[in-house]
């Protein structure tokens, strides 16, 4: 008996051993843990699959070697083929696999449609510019300027543009917002020479190279459906046509925070690309090589911080001019982007001006420095 009672009482005075129980709410922690990962990282997936898809049959209707009828009709047998093999497909998993496949062989379909400089354009993208640059002598052929009659009557000029790059002095960047929409607009840059009698300026527009007959979407923008061209043209051309024949569009010219000397490096690397697409064409892309994209790829050296080539207000341009007063690039940085925005918007005075011999002095006449 006296043996029994000390074994019991050394039972009851053991210390209990809480280990194993904690170590089992650890391991349904992390299991939980671990299947909403898991959740999530599937719901990234079938969201991306699913944008791919809706990406690949707007591809499949986009091929341009393809005449548009069975363009149409492969489309729709995308579509379906698609949607059946989900309602016979017991396995969503091995559907997803299968989908995603698909996409794979559409990209691949795309990549035979090419860039090419010989097809028959309109005649304001008719010729592509070309920039030497000798010592500090520039010289840019098929120099454009349209004389517009109204927004969609104009006669094609072209002509040669020298000067001296060391009297390149300023730059502008300017936004266009042809929508009532804020984010859509067309974006470009406007250089001043200092030349001995006064200055004079002209911009950079990166712009859909438009074959006759055809218009702007930024649908098939994502498609390989455009070139790209780079167009350098007087202040009348670009910015008139947009301003004085527009009279619902918003355009704003901002002075770049820049030295001369950045800006004539800044022209250097603009030149450099302008060769390089004479030299080999490239396709427009709506998020990936656009207007914006570029423009923002060479002024992101004026920059004190870097641009991401993903940001949003990139990808969405009418956001631009607020990517670049948070970089530095233009405006006070004490100052309100509103006022600032408000402060260089020139629409209106480019339409009192009317497109003048001093058209670019007299929208810059009411601008402060």
């Amino acid at each position: 008996m006296s043996a029994a009672c000390e074994s019991w009482n050394e039972a009851i005075t053991e210390p209990i051993d809480q280990s194993e129980p904690t170590a089992v709410a650890g391991s349904n922690h992390t299991g939980r843990l671990r299947r909403i990962a898991s959740r999530v990282v599937m719901v990234v997936v079938w969201f991306n699959v699913l944008l791919l898809l809706l990406w690949s049959v707007g591809a499949v209707y986009y091929l341009r070697y393809l005449p548009g009828p069975l363009n149409v009709l492969l489309a729709i047998a995308y579509c379906a083929g698609v949607v059946l093999l989900w309602r016979r497909c017991a396995n969503k998993r091995k559907w997803l696999t299968m989908a995603a496949a698909s996409v794979v062989v559409v990209y691949v379909l795309t990549v035979f449609q090419r860039p090419s400089h010989d097809r028959d354009w309109d005649d304001d993208h008719s010729r592509l510019p070309a920039v030497q640059i000798s010592g500090d002598e520039v010289t840019v052929q098929d120099f454009r300027y349209c004389r517009y009659s109204s927004e969609l009557e104009y006669d094609t000029q072209h002509s040669k543009l020298t000067f001296e790059l060391s009297r390149l002095s300023k730059v502008w960047f300017g936004v266009q917002r042809f929508t009532p929409l804020e984010g859509l607009a067309h974006t470009f840059l406007s250089f001043q020479i200092d030349r001995p009698d006064g200055p004079e300026y002209f911009c950079l527009s990166v712009e859909i190279r438009r074959e006759k007959g055809e218009a702007f979407s930024p649908i098939k923008g994502f498609y390989r459906q455009y070139e790209l061209i780079y167009v350098l043209a007087d202040e009348r051309d670009v910015i008139g046509v947009r301003t004085v024949h527009r009279p619902n569009d918003r355009v704003f010219l901002y002075p770049v925070n820049a030295t001369a000397a950045e800006v004539q490096s800044l022209f250097r690397d603009v030149a450099d690309r302008v060769e390089a697409i004479r030299a080999r064409p490239e396709f427009y892309n709506s998020f990936l090589n656009n207007c914006t994209n570029n423009i923002a790829d060479h002024t992101s050296r004026l920059t004190p911080k870097p641009i991401n080539p993903l940001d949003p207000r990139l990808v969405i341009p009418g956001y631009s001019d607020r990517l670049a007063f948070s970089k530095g690039l233009i405006g006070d940085p004490n100052g309100d982007f509103d006022t600032i925005q408000e402060t260089f918007r020139i629409d209106e005075l480019a339409r009192r001006a009317g497109l003048t011999e001093a058209f670019s002095n007299a929208i810059r006449g009411e601008l402060p420095e």
